[in-house]
């Protein structure tokens, strides 16, 4: 195992891309952009990610790594230290904030030491942690709008996807999902929230188009697509199914990016 896999950077867009989903939103201009406020949270956010990923590494053990817990704990505790350095402007322009970081890290901590292993509960931490409190904590600065309908729409869109991704990742692993329910109850739950993906993303386009060029959130209604094709039938979806939920995670992540760029003030 090289360092870049044992850190999982791929998978650090599922933090990074509600950060950067806040300011496309908000429209925040260069300057706000590059403020160490919003750009702390942004870079903060993906270095909570790492500390995520080796602690859960060392606790779980559901993966055969190189290190041991002490040595991944190590690496673990820097990333978090500098994580929440780069948030400290954040924390003393806007304390609400600290209430959203603390939030976040305590149920990713509480996920990998117990919560894990209950196949419901473990969604929703995981979806709030990753997806609400990033997006919240730079939506909530001044140098945004206030939260609209649609944005709250949006946010509830990428938590029932996440919720069905994180189903077909724990049948894969044959995890909590796998060990609590029948394969054709998560059929049933992947189709469920798919299917309020697309119901509710539908309802952000047309809330945000007012304000912004909602057309472009169009990928993020088409893509639960995938998890209902996947789970037409009620089977286990062979392993390769996860690493291309990954490729699409950072796809959608690159494409967001290239929105921003471009629509920048």
């Amino acid at each position: 195992m090289n360092r870049m896999e044992l850190l999982r950077i791929d998978y650090l867009f599922s933090v990074v891309i509600p950060c950067l989903l806040a300011v496309l939103i908000n429209k925040l201009v260069i300057a706000d952009l590059l403020d160490i406020r919003v750009l702390g949270v942004i870079f903060g956010w993906g270095f909570i990610g790492i500390t995520g990923n080796l602690l859960n590494d060392a606790i779980d053990k559901d993966r055969n790594v190189d290190y041991t817990p002490k040595e991944l704990g190590t690496i673990a505790i820097i990333s978090f230290i500098i994580g929440i350095t780069l948030m400290i402007e954040t924390f003393i322009a806007y304390p609400i904030t600290i209430l959203f970081a603390s939030a976040s890290i305590f149920l990713v901590i509480g996920y990998c030491v117990k919560i894990k292993q209950y196949a419901i509960i473990n969604k929703f931490v995981l979806v709030f942690s990753h997806i609400v409190f990033p997006y919240l904590m730079i939506a909530i600065q001044p140098a945004a709008s206030p939260i609209t309908l649609g944005e709250i729409w949006l946010l509830i869109t990428f938590l029932a996807f996440s919720f069905s991704g994180q189903v077909i990742h724990e049948a894969i692993d044959k995890e909590a999902s796998l060990k609590a329910f029948s394969q054709r109850k998560i059929q049933i739950v992947v189709q469920f929230s798919s299917i309020l993906t697309i119901i509710f993303g539908i309802l952000a386009i047309i809330d945000l188009s007012s304000s912004f060029n909602s057309l472009y959130l169009l990928p993020f209604i088409v893509v639960p697509l995938g998890p209902m094709y996947i789970y037409r039938k009620a089977r286990t979806p062979g392993p390769h199914i996860k690493d291309i939920g990954i490729i699409i995670g950072n796809l959608v992540l690159v494409y967001i990016v290239v929105l921003i760029i471009a629509f920048l003030p």
